[in-house]
């Protein structure tokens, strides 16, 4: 969600750079973009990287066409329902006779982003998501946003695939999803299947992917390995550990988790907390260091390209980054990405150059489509684990099995702060202190009288009283 939209990588290209390697060439280096399969596919996703993956929406009736971004980081289904100067098109409620309006207004925020909108209700349909029909559903009409938008992303609004505590109005609108869950019987899973960049036209690659809903996985093969979700919000998951190039980081494995970790397609790159997201920084910096000229700051900052010709290819300077998630309280697996994953192709900007797919966050740990792409993955609600296999499609990203390890209940971030229930038991107690106050001054006024003032020497001042002349 929590994916210009809030997590998508926003095009800030400052200089280019060339750079080559000292490590010698093999013919043996991976392709710079994703292959797709050989085998014919219906695609039903597409995008360009850093603008997130779109499908086909259907909305309205007559049925109006858009494009929407598919968001496992919220739960709001919503459209472009104004002019906006980023937009061709939008949503006009007066030309759908179907149209419901339930009156009430929404805004929702996301890390980068946010906008705000008229709650409403109206017949929606994805033609090409295998598993779905015509479905009247809730949806927010945007009127107004801030940094939501992206240059010439094709797509006019989101769908929200998350857990309905995501929803706003909270308690008011009942997501896509589980409407669909709900009337069509359809069983309480999806599958992603995210290809990463593929192909380029003048410069721009774009990328393809499917969405399955429910039993239906397409080509994907069944999950090897699971994770899974510790609450029905976000898909949120727990990170154990984390390993650049052969480097693990010493950290305390809670430090991933603070103060969530989740699963989120509507953002584009790896997001770290502060502390982490510095070590990785560094040690990236480090075990990069024979490459030469040695890469800008402002490139490791994220705002500025790398490129390099198609002969110089420099892919074996960068370190592969295994993230370990856990399978249960004593187990775990890994997951280990190429630099193909996390060096990300700069939009609006000539072939063979580059940006860092790994910036810095505020709210926890978001593995984005840098984790996503190369892998199919599986939100199965119904068991409340996020299942995982190797995709024949992306980036060449490997699945490690799963191992033993300690108690790994000691990752789970706890907030410091007091909930409100505990707040409320506070303040309560605290009443109930003034109130006794009274009552506890007249016990304290007849034991002095009672007990201890008989007892002292009537010749000595109370305040000078010790155990020498009591």
């Amino acid at each position: 969600m929590t994916r210009g939209l809030h997590h998508l990588l926003m095009g800030q290209c400052a200089v280019c750079i060339m750079v080559c390697s000292r490590i010698q060439s093999t013919a043996s280096h991976p392709p710079p973009v994703t292959t797709l399969p050989t085998s014919p596919h219906t695609w039903n996703l597409f995008g360009k990287p850093g603008d997130g993956y779109y499908t086909q929406l259907e909305i309205g009736t007559p049925p109006q066409k858009f494009n929407v971004l598919v968001d496992t980081g919220s739960s709001n289904l919503a459209i472009a329902g104004a002019v906006h100067k980023e937009l061709d098109t939008f949503y006009v409620r007066q030309n759908s006779s179907t149209y419901v309006d339930l009156g009430r207004d929404v805004k929702v925020k996301y890390t980068q982003s946010s906008w705000t909108g008229h709650v409403g209700r109206d017949l929606a349909q994805f033609p090409s998501v295998p598993g779905t029909l015509p479905l009247v559903t809730d949806l927010a009409l945007i009127t107004a946003s801030e940094n939501f938008y992206v240059n010439n992303s094709h797509w006019q609004g989101i769908v929200g695939l998350a857990f309905s505590a995501l929803a706003q109005p909270q308690g008011s609108v009942i997501p896509w999803f589980d409407g669909l869950v709900a009337q069509n019987h359809t069983v309480n899973s999806f599958t992603l299947e995210l290809c990463g960049p593929y192909r380029e036209e003048e410069g721009i690659f774009h990328h393809v992917g499917q969405l399955f809903i429910g039993k239906d996985t397409g080509a994907c093969p069944s999950p090897t390995v699971t994770s899974p979700i510790r609450r029905a919000w976000f898909y949120e998951v727990l990170m154990v550990a984390l390993v650049i190039g052969k480097k693990m980081l010493n950290l305390p494995c809670v430090k991933y988790n603070t103060d969530k970790t989740i699963m989120d397609s509507g953002t584009s790159n790896l997001r770290l907390p502060s502390e982490v997201y510095k070590i990785v920084i560094s040690e990236l910096e480090l075990q990069t260091s024979e490459i030469n000229p040695p890469l800008p700051q402002e490139f490791w900052a994220g705002n500025e390209e790398i490129c390099w010709r198609r002969d110089q290819e420099v892919w074996d300077a960068f370190p592969n980054i295994t993230i370990h998630l856990a399978h249960n309280n004593n187990s775990a697996f890994a997951i280990t990405i190429p630099p193909q994953s996390y060096l990300r192709p700069a939009q609006d900007s000539f072939s063979g150059c580059w940006m860092l797919g790994i910036d810095e966050s505020q709210s926890g740990t978001v593995l984005g489509a840098v984790i996503l792409e190369g892998l199919c993955v599986t939100f199965d609600r119904e068991k409340s684990v996020i299942g995982f296999s190797e995709s024949v499609c992306g980036p060449s990203i490997t699945l490690g099995k799963i191992y033993n390890t300690t108690d790994l209940r000691s990752c789970v971030y706890v907030p410091d702060v007091v909930d409100g229930l505990t707040l409320a038991s506070y303040v309560m107690g605290a009443f109930l202190g003034l109130l006794s106050l009274p009552l506890v001054l007249a016990g304290l006024r007849w034991a002095w009288r009672s007990f201890i003032r008989p007892s002292l020497n009537p010749e000595v001042p109370f305040l000078t009283l010790d155990e020498t002349n009591t």
